[in-house]
């Protein structure tokens, strides 16, 4: 397996150059995107898990060169070519959502971003081009691509998603703006067996990061699910269907064996193009094995993955799965591993069997604090749209003392802005009000007329109330009461009382939106180039967000084009005319100048607070466990450790020994 790597080798580093620069076609003014591609390789240097042989070998299953695509995605392994064999098993604590299982791995995008260079590769795309006015999208598919069940993956297999979910009203109510523009949804055409081309009513020069990022919601295997369509099924049949899944409409049956977080199914019927399927779940176990038909191979010409099986149990508690980590009963953890357990990591790690990693979070800030600006209390209302009281609440915060209590000294006192590597940041976003000054601050509040006028030790609002609010907040994904219990306790020695209430996601997604929340907290992902900025809700009030209590109304008003919700004062619109021109701004000059002015006004406004950033995160790995990345940037932007193609991990001699 070892000695396959001559001929690969050039195809391996090709594949993994960045697209740095666009290469333009005179005759049809596109700009490509355009992978490397070796003529002479040949299929006789493929190889594959000795457990798949045996299945071809026993007739169950196609020779490998039926299942590989003509040009497979290669991967240069981070440490060396692997071995094949072991079971991996890791720990969650949600049946039905992104887990550790899931960090093992990638997630299918056309395009892949890679953040140490913010750049693209292809990915399940062979090639992406453009046109020179970013209005016309065309994907060229690698050849031979199969679902997990043999199956071809093909231009038809998109057209279903365009027309039969995307434009079907059951199951798409209402069209998102990643499909959208100028208030028209995009057009999808076929135009061979392998590629589409996407046409947009205008320019949409960022649709290249939603192919690299959410482009996964595209992979819907028709052949599969066309029988739960009325479009193809059978009327009678669909409607027997429905009635046996306990379902009132097909389109809820629908979405049930379409179920998947990232195109990563959650119904083991449903075929994947990931590099395990989903062959057995239960309430407390899912047990995902190799995927025979996947489609990247390492740089010797090997499929991956190498791993057998990922075991996964279902568990009720993070600090049971801590407890797990700790006494080695998983091979890998990093989603919920604690950065305030990192100690304790450290110390049973000869015991446990493990290595502990410290990768680096992706966030602009671990954790933004969002007052509401569109309260329903005037007078809280009032006090909360002045720049001044934002300025005073940074000033505050002592961002040092975080970094020293949950982080080790390790994170970076930092406002809420994009990452250092993005084009578009400024040392001065980072900067931004973020010394700590509690004098400042109380001159603010003085300035604003919020005063202790009883001596109580606690500031009165303009009407003699005393001035008070909770902050509502879901403990998910990073260390946030920790976080908030520093500082509503800084806040309260400016004289601000501010209560800090736990709850669940349930409650969160129903009272943010809903404009009845003081305040909330989120972690500040959105900070790299592939989600700035088609994501900016800290930013820019873009639509009512669960997560977000900055401006509801605001949003709510400039998402219904001024149907419902509050009308915001003209800054505000200003502000989000200036989002909806970068969107669509052709000119990359141009573009870099309007996100520069939406960043600038963050920095100048505190939209939304920011504490630390660049924080570590530890990944936990079996100390046998190799092609574990060491450097990653962690963070939805990126997937997590997708960006690194988890796929490559193995097991030495390819056992796990408990």
């Amino acid at each position: 397996m070892r000695s396959k790597v001559a001929k690969l080798i050039v195809f391996a580093l090709g594949l993994s150059l960045i697209f740095a620069v666009f290469s333009f076609a005179a005759e049809e003014k596109t700009f490509n995107f355009k992978g490397h591609e070796l003529e002479e390789f040949t299929i006789e240097n493929f190889d594959q898990a000795p457990k798949l042989k045996e299945l071809v070998q026993a007739g169950e299953l196609p020779p490998l060169t039926e299942r590989l695509p003509k040009d497979p995605y290669v991967v240069e392994p981070i440490e060396e070519i692997g071995d094949y064999g072991g079971v991996a098993r890791v720990a969650t604590t949600r049946a039905d959502w992104w887990g550790e299982d899931n960090m093992m791995m990638s997630i299918n995008t056309f395009l892949r971003y890679k953040p140490e260079t913010g750049k693209y590769i292809p990915h399940l795309a062979k090639e992406v081009t453009v046109s020179e006015d970013r209005s016309r999208w065309t994907i060229h598919l690698r050849k031979g691509i199969k679902w997990s069940d043999g199956k071809l993956f093909t231009a038809d297999d998109l057209m279903f998603w365009y027309n039969d979910v995307l434009l079907n009203e059951d199951l798409t109510p209402v069209v998102g703006k990643a499909w959208k523009t100028e208030g028209e949804v995009m057009e999808m055409e076929k135009l061979d067996e392998y590629s589409v081309r996407i046409k947009f009513a205008g320019p949409q020069p960022y649709f290249i990061n939603r192919l690299a990022h959410s482009s996964h919601q595209m992979l819907t295997p028709k052949h599969y699910l066309k029988q739960f369509h009325p479009n193809y099924a059978n009327e009678e049949e669909l409607k027997e269907k429905v009635e046996e899944n306990n379902f009132d409409h097909w389109y809820q049956l629908f979405g049930h064996k379409n179920s998947n977080t990232y195109a990563l199914p959650f119904n083991p019927e449903l075929p994947t193009l990931a590099s395990y399927r989903l062959t057995k779940k239960s309430s407390n176990r899912h047990v995902y094995e190799r995927n025979p038909y996947f489609w990247m191979v390492d740089s010797a010409g090997n499929q991956l993955p190498y791993i057998e099986k990922i075991e996964t149990d279902i568990l009720s508690d993070v600090e049971v799965l801590n407890g797990k980590i700790m006494s080695g009963e998983v091979d890998f953890a990093a989603y919920f591993a604690d950065i305030r357990n990192y100690p304790m990591f450290k110390k049973f790690e000869e015991k446990g069997g493990y290595k502990t990693l410290l990768w680096q979070s992706g966030m602009g800030s671990e954790v933004v604090y969002m007052v509401n600006q569109t309260h329903q209390d005037p007078v809280l209302r009032k006090i909360f749209q002045d720049t001044k009281f934002r300025r005073a609440l940074s000033y505050a915060i002592d961002r040092q003392e975080i970094s020293d209590s949950i982080y080790f000294g390790k994170a970076q006192p930092r406002q809420y802005t994009v990452l250092e590597s993005s084009q578009y940041f400024k040392p001065e976003f980072a900067k931004s009000y973020t010394e700590y000054d509690p004098e400042k601050a109380k001159q603010l509040l003085d300035e604003m007329g919020l005063e202790d006028t009883d001596g109580d030790g606690w500031r009165e609002r303009p009407d003699g109330e005393k001035l008070t609010f909770t902050i509502e907040f879901v403990s998910i994904e990073v260390p946030r009461a920790p976080n908030v219990e520093l500082v509503t306790q800084h806040w309260s020695e400016i004289g601000i009382d501010v209560n800090a209430k736990q709850i669940s996601g349930e409650l969160q997604g129903q009272r943010a939106p809903a404009n009845l929340m003081d305040a909330t907290i989120w972690h500040g992902d959105q900070a790299t180039d592939v989600l700035f900025p088609i994501y900016v809700n800290f930013l820019v009030p873009t639509n009512p967000s669960w997560g977000k209590t900055i401006w509801p109304e605001w949003a709510r008003w400039l998402n219904t084009n001024g149907d419902s919700g509050e009308e915001p004062p003209a800054e505000i619109k200003e502000l989000h005319g200036w989002w909806e021109k970068l969107l669509k701004e052709p000119d990359e000059q141009k573009r870099s100048e309007l996100a520069q002015k939406i960043l600038g006004m963050q920095a100048e406004n505190l939209w939304a607070i920011g504490t630390v950033g660049n924080a570590p995160v530890p990944a936990i790995a079996d100390k046998d466990l190799r092609n574990v990345p060491k450097d990653v940037i962690y963070c939805w932007s990126t997937y997590w450790s997708c960006s690194h193609n988890p796929e490559q991990m193995f097991f030495e001699g390819g056992v796990n020994e408990e």
